[in-house]
C-alpha cells in the first residue's frame, strides 16, 4: 500500500515537473534570475529602509548602510565614458557614410519628435490637473541656491558650444554654461552681468559629436581602418567582461542606494502627503508614455507585440530606477539589448551612446514642474507663456546630463523663463528622489525602443551592409589563403634549392 502510494506521488512530481507551464516557468524565472534579484532587493531596500528610520541612526552607520551602494554607483559610472567612446566610434565606423546619414538622420528625428511630445503631454497633464496650490507655498518655501537666470537663447547658444568643446579631454570632466551674476555698477545699482563658465559634469554632447565625426570618416580609410577599429572593438570586449563581474553586486548596490535613501530624508510622510498631487501627475504622465504611448509606437512601426521586449528590458530598468542614472545602467542595458533581445550591434552601438541627450522623461517633468511653479505662485498663464515653457522645456531637456537629479537643477534655471521665484524649487527637492528614479526608467526605455524602431525602418541598409561585409571577407579570405599558399610553395622552393 505504501508503495503503491509512493509510486504515485512519484508519477504526480514527474507529470507536474514535465508539464510544459512548469517547464515554461522554470525557463523564464532561469532566464530572468537578474531581474527577480534586483526587484527583491529593491522590496528589501525600500522595507529595512522604514525599519530603520524611526531608530535615529549615527551618521557613520547610515555611511555603512550606503557605502555598498556607492561603491557600485562609482563602478558603473566608471565604465560609461569608454562605453560611449568606444561603442560610438565602432557604430560609426561599421556603417556605410552614406547610410550611417540615414540612421542617424531617423535617430535624431524620432528623439526630437518624443521630446517633443512628452512635453506636450506633460502641459496638458498641467493644465488638466492643476497640481500646484498656493497654499502649499506659504508654509514650505525655504532657500535655494543655483544658477541665476536662464534666457531660451543662452540655452541653444550653450548647446553649441558644448556640441564643439575647447578642449576634448576637459570635455570629459567639465561643460560650458552661460549664468547670470549680480554686479554692483554705479550709485550702488545692481545689474546682472551674462558670465560664460564651466562647471562639473561630463559635456556628454561635445564627446558624442567628436566620437560621431572620428568613427564616420574612420570608416572611410579602407584596410587603414583596421587597427584603430580593432583597438575600439578590444576596448569594448574589456568592458564587458569587466560588466559581467559587476554585475551580480547589482542587488546588493540597489539595496544599499534604496534604503540609505529612505533613512536619510527628512520628514518622508509629510512631504508625500503635500506634494501627492504633483508626485501622482509626473508619475501618472511617466507610465501613460511608458505603458501606452511607447507601446502604440512599437507596434505601428514594428508591427509586433511591444510586450515581450518591455518584459525583456527588465533588468535594465530596474538597475536605472534604483540608480536614477540613466548613464549607470548604460553597460547593463548593452547587455541586455545586445545578448538577451539579439539587436543589431551596428545599431545600439550608435543609437544607445547618442540617447544620451534624449531624456523624454526629463522633458515631461520639467514642463510639469514648471507649471506646478507656477501654479503656487498664482501666476495666470497665457498661450505664449505656454509656447515659451514647451520651448525651453525641449530644449533644455536634451542638454540634462544623464546623472541623478540633474532635471532639479534644470528646473531652478528655467524659472527666469516665466519670472518664478527659485526658492520655491525646494519642495521639488523634497520629492525628487522618487521623482528622479521613474523620470530615469523613461529616459531609457525611448533609448531602448528608438533602438528597435531605427532597426526595423534600417532593415534595407543593415542588409545591404551584411552582404557588403561578407563580399570583402571572402575576398579578403581568399587573398589571404592565395597569400599563403604562395608563401608555403616559396618556402619549399627555397628548401629545396638550398644546399644542405
Amino acid at each position: 500500500m505504501e508503495r503503491q502510494r509512493a509510486e504515485s506521488t512519484f508519477t504526480i512530481i514527474s507529470k507536474v515537473k514535465n508539464s510544459p507551464n512548469v517547464n515554461t516557468a522554470v525557463k523564464w524565472l532561469t532566464s530572468n534570475k537578474l531581474l527577480i534579484f534586483i526587484l527583491v532587493s529593491v522590496v528589501f531596500g525600500v522595507i529595512l529602509g522604514l525599519i530603520l528610520r524611526p531608530l535615529n541612526l549615527s551618521s557613520d552607520t547610515i555611511t555603512l548602510i550606503s557605502y555598498p551602494g556607492d561603491l557600485f554607483l562609482r563602478t558603473l559610472k566608471l565604465m560609461v565614458l569608454p562605453f560611449i567612446i568606444s561603442c560610438l566610434i565602432i557604430g560609426a565606423a561599421n556603417l556605410d557614410i552614406s547610410k550611417n546619414g540615414n540612421v542617424a538622420v531617423r535617430t535624431i528625428v524620432y528623439f526630437v519628435l518624443t521630446s517633443v511630445f512628452n512635453v506636450c503631454l506633460g502641459l496638458t497633464l498641467g493644465l488638466l490637473v492643476h497640481p500646484g496650490s498656493p497654499d502649499l507655498r506659504l508654509t514650505n518655501t525655504t532657500s535655494f541656491t543655483g544658477p541665476k537666470k536662464m534666457n531660451v537663447m543662452d540655452g541653444f547658444l550653450d548647446m553649441g558650444k558644448n556640441l564643439l568643446p575647447e578642449n576634448l579631454f576637459q570635455a570629459t570632466i567639465q561643460q560650458t554654461l552661460t549664468e547670470y551674476e549680480t554686479v554692483m555698477g554705479e550709485n550702488n545699482t545692481k545689474t546682472l552681468k551674462k558670465v560664460v563658465k564651466y562647471k562639473d559634469g561630463t559635456n556628454t554632447l561635445g564627446i558624442i559629436f567628436f566620437c560621431l565625426i572620428f568613427g564616420t570618416i574612420l570608416g572611410t580609410m579602407g584596410e587603414r581602418k583596421r587597427h584603430v577599429l580593432n583597438f575600439f572593438t578590444v576596448t569594448y570586449e574589456v568592458m564587458q567582461k569587466i560588466l559581467t563581474g559587476v554585475i551580480w553586486f547589482t542587488p546588493i548596490g540597489v539595496a544599499s542606494v534604496i534604503c540609505g535613501k529612505i533613512i536619510t530624508l527628512a520628514q518622508l510622510t509629510t512631504t508625500l502627503v503635500q506634494l501627492s498631487l504633483f508626485i501622482m501627475t509626473t508619475v501618472g504622465g511617466f507610465l501613460f508614455y511608458q505603458l501606452i504611448v511607447i507601446q502604440v509606437i512599437y507596434f505601428v512601426i514594428v508591427k509586433k507585440s511591444p510586450w515581450p521586449y518591455y518584459v525583456s528590458l527588465g533588468p535594465a530598468l530596474a538597475t536605472a530606477f534604483a540608480t536614477a542614472s540613466k548613464s549607470a545602467s548604460l553597460p547593463i542595458t548593452f547587455k541586455v539589448l545586445d545578448e538577451k533581445l539579439k539587436m543589431n550591434p551596428k545599431i545600439t552601438k550608435f543609437v544607445l551612446p547618442v540617447g544620451t541627450i534624449n531624456m523624454d522623461g526629463s522633458a515631461l517633468y520639467l514642463s510639469v514642474a514648471l507649471l506646478f511653479l507656477a501654479q503656487i505662485n498664482n501666476l495666470q498663464l497665457g498661450i505664449g507663456e505656454i509656447f515659451t515653457i514647451g520651448l525651453a522645456c525641449t530644449a533644455a531637456s536634451m542638454s540634462s546630463a544623464a546623472i541623478p537629479s540633474a532635471a532639479i537643477v534644470l528646473v531652478v534655471m528655467l524659472c527666469s523663463v516665466i519670472n518664478i521665484p527659485t526658492e520655491d524649487v525646494s519642495l521639488l527637492f523634497a520629492v525628487d528622489w522618487l521623482v528622479d528614479r521613474f523620470r530615469t526608467m523613461n529616459n531609457l526605455i525611448g533609448d531602448c525602443y528608438t533602438v528597435a524602431i531605427v532597426q526595423h525602418l534600417s532593415k534595407e541598409e543593415l542588409e545591404q551592409d551584411d552582404e557588403k561585409e561578407a563580399e570583402e571577407a571572402h575576398v579578403n579570405g581568399t587573398f589571404v589563403m592565395q597569400e599563403q599558399e604562395q608563401n608555403a610553395q616559396t618556402n619549399q622552393s627555397f628548401s629545396t634549392n638550398t644546399p644542405v
